[in-house]
């Protein structure tokens, strides 16, 4: 796992060099055991950057940015094709042979062959940067479901892209100013929905499209973004299965080839051990597939009541595995969180836990770390599943009738922000994606405008960018609508974001078996009521899988690793935050009402289960990452 940067200057000035070089600067983290530039000015001025994280074949054979055998083409790759292997032989061998044993080589190659089509044989995460000195042109790619972040500005005449938006700001070119539809986009949900980000004109390329930059004819750079996903979604080459139970055969084979694939790696490699049920599969598949008897990490918490430590212990026990156990008192823990909030990317309201655990597993000498993040996305493990099932019948009864009941109990009975909730859902159109999105929000219908000054252009501006549901493909069985939903919302905006920037923060590659394309495509072509089966935690994993865990790590009840927020924020964190809200001045050049966001802080603090510690510590945590980079409206 990389680094990338890189530019196309149209302009007569000679600092690309320089901003190139500052953002791999500002992206070495992610790469540690080497740097690489090419530079091409026999036509447009391209430069590509690179910082190498050494997973697969160490040797400088798979240094980058990476030429082509035949010359021409050049490549910065931050990513990880596991089939690449497979690819290598179906491709043959290139004019010279090979001269690695990476799979950047073969992407490389692949693209070679193939062009873009190139992109959707890729079995893995990835973004990318090639520039094609024949066409004159530069093109950009990113993984199906934006495992890999990949960042770009531009202008009529430059075009910027790096692995980290903190790169892009680094390199000088960007204007530090808060976008008004990323603001309104992270009160909403507590991370900015892609491809807005929380900086006016930095954007994000959307999960399995790839994007073609070149000069125009006017002489002006065009950029044009394009899906090379298709209808992958669709049941075309799922196999056809007459029963649950041969589903359940064909699943566990589904999941035992893509573990088995994501085991890929020179250096040594480890898992993420929390005694759920996710990483548990994660760890009996490793155990019938992997050559070596697999090593597994586990952060215990002596002083808090949520440890999963005895479950942990548990499967480790079962399948014997090299466990360890990561002690972390609540002292270690808070002493770490200046240092976590500094490694956002983006501004989030989580992500916090990632980073605690990554440091932990990179310090025990670990590189590579699987992870079982994805598994309730595809097997219905949130509540928002069975909520969108009972919606579908609420629905039936008239709207006009439920939004009646919902002002009425709007009024009556909304003492928490749960229940305020459910009010707002069930005077919603009662949609799958409803179901989800006010599960999600952060702050509810007029609470997020109220925080904005009550500036009519500014709200009006801030929303006509936002994205998000609207993109979800339609779909019949709400089940899987809200796995989609889910897979390209929260979890590609949030989850898998944070875990890439609070990892790559200590040069740790974190792999997810479960968001897989094959592994995906399958679970999605299955019947929706074969996820709720029975009233059991995801019972469709449970049966492909759950014979092989002990059964006090299948039926017990879900938990999460999460942090002490809510007693930090009363306690140890209180006199900063309120010092944080205190700067007026700071939050109104956010474009934030500074009264209102004083607001939020009073209500926690008077009933802090009922509001809930994320509202605060978004705004926190907003203020905290502004300042830090100097990012003003």
């Amino acid at each position: 796992m990389c680094g990338i940067a890189g530019i196309i200057d149209l302009t007569d000035t000679s600092t690309a060099r320089a901003s190139v070089d500052r953002m791999v600067s500002h992206v070495r983290h992610r790469g540690p055991d080497g740097t690489g530039m090419f530079k091409y000015e026999e036509g447009v001025r391209t430069i590509l950057g690179h910082t190498r994280l050494s997973i697969i074949d160490l040797s400088a054979s798979g240094n980058q940015p990476m030429r082509n055998s035949l010359g021409g083409l050049h490549l910065t790759y931050n990513g990880e094709c596991y089939n690449y292997i497979e690819l290598r032989r179906e491709l043959g061998e290139p004019p010279g042979g090979w001269r690695s044993e990476t799979d950047t080589e073969v992407v490389l190659r692949a693209y070679e062959c193939w062009g873009v089509a190139a992109f959707r044989r890729l079995r893995g995460m990835f973004a990318l940067a090639l520039w094609d000195e024949k066409q004159q042109a530069l093109v950009l790619a990113r993984d199906l479901f934006g495992i890999k972040p990949l960042y770009y500005y531009r202008t009529e005449r430059q075009f910027v892209f790096a692995s980290e938006l903190r790169a892009l700001l680094a390199s000088g070119l960007v204007p530090r100013r808060l976008s008004r539809a990323g603001l309104m986009s992270y009160l909403q949900t507590g991370s900015v929905v892609s491809p807005e980000t929380i900086i006016e004109g930095v954007r994000l390329l959307s999960p399995g499209h790839y994007m073609r930059v070149e000069p125009g004819s006017d002489g002006m750079l065009q950029a044009t973004e394009t899906s090379y996903a298709g209808e992958w979604l669709g049941n075309g080459d799922a196999p056809r299965l007459s029963s649950r139970g041969e589903a359940v055969e064909a699943l566990r084979h589904e999941l035992s080839e893509s573990v088995r694939l994501h085991l890929a790696s020179d250096v040594p490699l480890g898992l993420f051990l929390s005694g759920g049920m996710d990483s548990s599969a994660i760890v009996a598949l490793m155990s019938q597939v992997a050559s070596k008897r697999p090593k597994t990490f586990s952060v215990v918490f002596a002083e808090e009541k949520f440890s999963e430590a005895v479950h942990a212990r548990q499967v480790a026990k079962k399948f014997e595995t090299e466990h360890h156990e990561i002690h972390l008192t609540e002292q270690q823990l808070f002493e770490m969180l200046p240092s976590a909030i500094v490694a956002e990317d983006q501004p989030t309201m989580d992500g916090i836990n990632t980073f605690v655990v990554s440091k932990a597993v990179k310090e025990a000498g670990i590189t590579v770390a699987l992870s079982g993040l994805g598994g309730d996305e595809l097997f219905a493990g949130y509540p928002a599943f069975r909520r969108a099932v009972r919606l579908k019948e609420v629905a039936r009864l008239p709207r006009s009738l439920r939004r009646g009941i919902s002002s009425l109990g709007g009024r009556v009975w909304n003492r928490s922000v749960p229940q305020l909730k459910l009010w707002q859902l069930l005077a919603s159109d009662g949609s799958p994606s409803a179901a989800c999105a006010v599960s999600r929000q952060l702050f509810l219908d007029g609470e997020a405008e109220a925080l904005l000054h009550d500036d009519a252009t500014f709200l009006q501006s801030a929303s006509a960018g936002l994205v998000g549901g609207e993109r979800m493909l339609r779909m019949d069985d709400p089940v899987n609508a809200v796995s989609l939903y889910e897979l390209s919302g929260y979890m590609a905006n949030t989850l898998l974001r944070d875990t890439d920037c609070m990892s790559m923060a200590h040069s740790l590659e974190v792999r997810v078996p479960f968001v897989d394309s094959k592994v995906v495509r399958f679970v999605l072509s299955l019947p929706g009521a074969w996820k709720l089966n029975g009233g059991r935690p995801k019972p469709l994993l449970h049966d492909a899988l759950g014979s092989l865990l002990p059964p006090e790590i299948v039926n017990r009840p879900k938990m999460g690793f999460t942090l002490p927020f809510e007693t930090w924020m009363q306690s140890r964190l209180r006199d900063e935050i309120e010092m944080a809200f205190a700067d007026d001045e700071h939050y109104e050049s956010m474009g934030l009402a500074a009264p209102a966001v004083r607001q939020v802080w009073r209500q926690f603090l008077r009933a802090p289960q009922k509001v809930g510690w994320s509202r605060p510590w978004a705004l926190y945590v907003l203020g905290r990452w502004c300042a830090q980079h100097r990012v003003r409206l």
